[in-house]
């Protein structure tokens, strides 16, 4: 096996596999304990079953090039990353309020 050319699509991919995680609230994944990108991969396509052709496929136009065009198209996930990003800003703005008011502590030598 080959090493892919690591290309800005290829990396925002796997980062967004790496990532999976904290994607869907309700599935669980192991730890991902590599650090950085692997050196050797292959990238597939999903080839389409013709008998499932009314069911479960996706129309052409709905077809995206990398997963996280796929991500990014994806209304569902889009609200329930927008909904944990606004909580955390909340959460950091108010521990951010709460350190304004506390006392400052003297050094003694």
């Amino acid at each position: 096996m080959k090493a892919p050319e690591l290309t800005e699509e290829l990396k925002n991919d796997l980062k967004a596999l790496k990532m999976r995680a904290s994607m869907d609230p309700k599935r669980f994944y192991k730890k991902n304990d590599r650090d950085g990108f692997p050196k050797y991969f292959q990238i597939g396509t999903i080839v389409d079953n013709p008998a499932d052709f009314y069911h479960s496929r996706i129309p052409k136009k709905q077809r995206k090039k990398t997963i996280v065009e796929e991500l990014l198209a994806d209304s569902e996930f889009r609200r329930y990353n927008r909904r944990k990003y606004l909580e955390i800003m909340a959460e950091k703005a108010a521990n951010a309020a709460g350190k304004k008011f506390r006392k400052k502590k003297k050094f003694r030598n």
